[in-house]
């Protein structure tokens, strides 16, 4: 089946959709590729996936505040990409949140499942486009993996060759684009290498014209680009999540910067998940919903464990944090009651509640964000549950406070919570 990435949002409310769609996509013979929730994207990220793939859909269902930004940008991205792209749009979203011309279907969130027939003729119409066997990349992957370099040059030369080294040690060959005496219009050898490169860094500081010339180049051929800056006044657009614009790193610290540098391409190397069959999809609108955050703010670990559950499926899983156990079983009510039967001797629970307690306060009197308040809550029912004697419900709000309640646990010393909150996250 041909890869399609599938964007969607990841509120409990959208959870249905991207089960019902992701299903109704392998039926034309797509294969739903997508990013599970997370705390931290980039655009070299998405860019870099949605190479891989033959088109968009996306679903933009609609929000209090508005259709997701971050949806909105993975459309504008495939469009710059000049990529197949249908859009499955909520009947309540006014008509002109997207341009003209784009294939799409509205649909409603009342009677969705209702409507699959005329869902599946969208389908079908971005199916004949895309063709039964997509056409390959000319001339792709015949070199080692490069990296192209942009406006290195405003940086000092001591952090410019330690920049170039991490990518060589990351395994990418540097392609350094030197400004000095450069005329703007390069010759075709020039598109070509840098339009098939893995990956771009630009530090657009810079303002050479030939540097602007080959951002444009690489940004036209949806080459994944890193783009930085050591000014931290460099504008942004109002219009785009913060996420996917420039990242400011030190101009003197290099360290620092290298490690933010090193950081990002981490992050564009993640993989993406794909929603191999229909249960897989269904499971998948299961997890969301599970794991869906009110406020649309999720931890790494969300990620870990969606992408842990999802890529499991029936293999029988015996330690750790994943809870598919066997075929058929129902990960969520199995996972945490698997967990605490293998950790129920070593916790007391009756201590660990006398600990929560104690924890709660001291998170209460650090929280600061909105996710940490989330996590406050999520520890303040992980002992209600313990008092009530409820092992595997504690452990399930334990996973869901996340890295941040595990860290103040260990800082204050409640040894019973620390160790329970270690299991229940797989660290």
């Amino acid at each position: 089946m041909d890869p399609v990435y599938f964007a969607h949002g990841y509120r409990e409310r959208e959870a249905p959709f991207a089960a019902h769609f992701g299903s109704l996509m392998q039926r034309v013979g797509f294969l739903a590729s997508l990013d599970p929730p997370s705390n931290d994207v980039n655009a070299a990220k998405l860019e870099r996936h949605l190479g891989y793939t033959t088109g968009t859909i996306a679903v933009l269902s609609d929000r209090s505040e508005g259709p997701s930004p971050h949806i909105l940008f993975e459309i504008s991205m495939c469009l710059r990409a000049r990529k197949p792209l249908l859009v499955f749009l909520e009947d309540s979203i006014p008509d002109d949140i997207i341009p003209r011309g784009i294939l799409r279907k509205r649909f409603s969130a009342r009677s969705y499942f209702r409507e699959m027939r005329e869902h599946m003729h969208a389908l079908e119409i971005f199916r004949t486009y895309v063709g039964q066997q997509p056409v390959p990349k000319y001339q792709a992957a015949l070199q080692q993996r490069s990296c192209v370099l942009i406006g290195l040059t405003v940086i000092r030369e001591d952090y410019q060759r330690k920049i170039v080294a991490v990518i060589e040690e990351k395994g990418y060959r540097p392609i350094v684009i030197d400004a000095a005496g450069e005329t703007v219009i390069q010759k075709g050898e020039v598109h070509f290498e840098t339009s098939n490169s893995s990956l771009a860094i630009c530090c657009i500081d810079d303002k050479a014209p030939v540097s602007n010339y080959i951002l444009g180049v690489v940004q036209d051929a949806l080459v994944p680009t890193i783009v930085l800056t050591t000014n931290k006044d460099s504008p942004l657009s109002p219009d785009i999540p913060l996420e996917y614009q420039r990242r400011l790193i030190p101009a003197k610290e290099v360290d620092e910067g290298l490690s933010i540098i090193q950081q990002q391409i981490e992050l564009f190397e993640e993989d993406f998940v794909e929603l191999e069959t229909e249960k897989v999809a269904e499971k998948y609108g299961q997890l969301l919903m599970l794991n869906a955050s009110p406020l649309g703010e999720y931890t790494h670990d969300t990620r870990t464990h969606i992408v842990q559950e999802v890529t499991m499926g029936d293999k029988y899983i015996t330690s750790g944090q994943v809870g598919a156990v066997g075929p058929g079983a129902h990960s969520h009510d199995l996972h945490f009651d698997q967990i605490w039967n293998q950790s129920a001797g070593e916790i007391d629970i009756v201590a660990l509640s006398g600990e929560l307690s104690r924890l709660r306060e001291q998170l209460r009197s650090e929280a600061k964000t909105p996710a940490q308040d989330i996590a406050v809550a999520a520890v303040a029912n992980a002992e209600v549950a313990a008092r009530n004697g409820d092992g595997p419900k504690a452990m399930e709000w334990l996973h869901k406070s996340g890295k941040w309640a595990f860290d103040v646990a260990t800082k204050i010393g409640v040894g019973v919570a620390t160790a329970a909150l270690k299991t229940a996250l797989g660290i």
